[in-house]
């Protein structure tokens, strides 16, 4: 896969050209066109992400300057469009709640109207951003295409790794002691870079990393929807009191939904935390050891497959 490591190449090139993948389908998803079957501001931001959580793989193996010059560059791309992606996840997540609305869904046509027209909008006032986003992008890739790395190892990989799982560790224990929609969002977003960062690592144990990323996927996807229920709800409080009857069905269908999905989220949340980060890294560096000796045995020039470990 594009987005994971292979054997026939180094750690270094191996990021780093799963980087560049990540940021030229960036560019590739911010020229598509907005059609009912996906958008490309969604696409663009995922592939973002996906690069940023890369990119922290290597930190520390370039310049500081260098290395924070790109990784700001990608934030501020997704920063662009961060406005019209709120305005779609608003819309979506409305119209998702209809199936819990038993027989009211007219309720809040008026919402769904409004929030529809303003996704509009936002899509009129922002519609240059693909050029700007290519441009940035662009001038990135090129300086990241030339980065030496072929002496990034398993050290700094282990390092690295440890410092994702321990910011989400610390973020994980804040959201316990206070249950914020801030707190969770933080929570998540950890969550989804260690999810990117293992699903990169999958080939050092293919059985043992793909658990690993179900787990995270799944905290993920449940604090995923609390956040769009609590961006929905905070919105619906700012609207004027032209539908106060289907915001008072919403509200109260989005406060049962969130109390359930943060219950689940943080329990699982607790579980796959429970283990320090030093020995959750110790057994990551491990894995890659084991697939180095592996490679080392089946030689550069055989044309085997280093061996899957499970």
């Amino acid at each position: 896969m594009s987005n994971e490591l292979r054997a026939d190449e180094t750690l270094g090139d191996g990021i780093r050209r799963i980087v560049c993948h990540q940021i030229d389908a960036a560019i590739g998803a911010s020229r598509a066109k907005q059609n009912g079957r996906g958008s490309p501001v969604h696409e663009t931001r995922k592939h973002l992400k996906k690069a940023r959580a890369a990119l922290r793989l290597v930190r520390g193996e370039r310049d500081r300057h260098d290395w924070k010059r790109e990784d700001r560059c990608l934030a501020k791309v997704a920063r662009l469009i961060s406005e019209v992606r709120d305005a779609e996840v608003r819309l979506q997540t409305v119209r998702q709640l209809r199936e819990f609305a038993r027989g009211k869904k007219r309720s809040f046509e008026e919402t769904e109207e409004l929030l529809a027209f303003e996704l509009d909008s936002f899509l009129a006032a922002f519609s240059e951003w693909p050029q700007e986003a290519e441009e940035r992008l662009g001038e990135t890739l090129e300086h990241i295409r030339e980065w030496p790395l072929e002496d990034l190892g398993g050290k700094r990989l282990r390092e690295n790794v440890q410092k994702t799982y321990k910011r989400g560790r610390r973020v994980l224990e804040r959201a316990i002691k206070k249950t914020s929609t801030k707190n969770l969002h933080s929570f998540r977003k950890r969550v989804k870079e260690l999810w990117h960062q293992l699903r990169l690592l999958r080939p050092l144990a293919p059985a043992v990393f793909t658990e690993l990323n179900d787990e995270l996927r799944t905290i993920g996807d449940y604090l995923g929807q609390v956040h769009d229920l609590a961006f929905v709800a905070q919105r619906l409080s700012s609207i004027g009191p032209a539908s106060q009857q289907g915001h008072g069905i919403l509200n109260a269908i989005i406060a049962s939904r969130k109390d359930e999905l943060e219950y689940t989220a943080m329990a699982l949340g607790e579980r796959f935390y429970a283990e320090r980060p030093r020995q959750f890294a110790r057994r990551i560096s491990e894995y890659f050891s084991e697939w180095e000796t592996a490679k080392a045995r089946c030689g550069p020039t055989s044309g085997k497959r280093a061996p899957v470990l499970n």
